[in-house]
């Protein structure tokens, strides 16, 4: 959407008094009337940061760790190393939303499978599962992200609601966030609403006076509305929701946290 074309669309989207000032930002777009908000919560993978090049470093580094420690846990194939992490799930239900327990009973099952006893094959997959989070965590956030979480967080209340196992000590992040849920740890992955509910239930906010920032249509916006909450997607490459499986609308789409710091000056109360 351009510049030109923006203002006529938000018209009866936006209270109309903010209508002027929302021109200013060229391309988000809103798709229901947007709420003033007193906290905003966060998704972390992919919102704040790119997490795919950092994800296949540390796969890439688990591959050589194992190569060196384990040769034939490591010659296994991804086929085979994805029915072990189906069957880890099937045998551990109260942790599939752990994505850490997860990769540790994933790889018990596969040092079981190449012939160590139960007690190595867990000690090793303790070990290789470490090893990986290390390198999981071992990046530094753009610097534009910490600078508007700075700026914002001595504004309003902000969390996060992650489904990750990011370390957020080590990244930089949590001195930004008055609350930090991960999955596993503190209820369901998202969408469900069980971690967004006890967001709101932290800050003594309604939902409805939350907002949610995220890049999944369905882990953060579906989730986020059925909480009850307004929900701001970072689309990727300028995506549609229209485009995406479910066309799961949210109540505005932004491209970058330059747009999120417009809504955010805006629409915060």
């Amino acid at each position: 959407m351009t510049r030109r074309t923006l203002a006529p669309a938000v018209q009866g989207l936006v209270n109309p008094a903010q209508a002027k000032k929302t021109t200013r930002s060229r391309d988000m777009k809103f798709y229901r009337r947007l709420n003033a908000f007193d906290a905003v919560s966060f998704d972390l993978d992919d919102t704040l940061y790119d997490n795919w090049p950092v994800i296949a470093r540390a796969e890439a580094a688990l591959s050589d760790y194992l190569s060196q420690h384990c040769p034939p846990l490591a010659a296994l194939d991804k086929a085979t190393l994805a029915g072990f992490r189906r069957q880890a799930r099937d045998q551990n239900p109260a942790q599939r939303f752990d994505v850490t327990a997860m990769r540790v009973a994933q790889l018990t099952l596969a040092g079981e499978h190449v012939g160590l006893t139960a007690e190595k094959a867990r000690a090793q997959a303790q070990a290789a599962t470490t090893f990986f989070c290390g390198y999981r965590s071992d990046f530094t956030p753009p610097a534009q992200s910490l600078a508007y979480l700075k700026a914002w967080s001595e504004k309003l209340p902000l969390v996060a609601i992650t489904n990750g196992n990011v370390d957020t000590d080590a990244i930089g992040l949590t001195p930004f966030f008055q609350h930090i849920f991960r999955a596993g740890e503190h209820g369901a992955a998202k969408p469900s609403p069980e971690m967004f509910d006890k967001a709101a239930q932290a800050l003594s906010i309604a939902p409805a006076r939350i907002l949610h920032v995220g890049d999944h249509l369905s882990s953060d916006v579906a989730g986020a509305r059925q909480a009850g909450m307004q929900a701001c997607w970072i689309r990727p490459e300028r995506q549609s929701p229209m485009m995406r499986k479910g066309r799961t609308l949210p109540d505005v789409a932004i491209d970058d946290l330059s747009e999120l710091d417009t809504l955010i000056q805006q629409w915060h109360r």
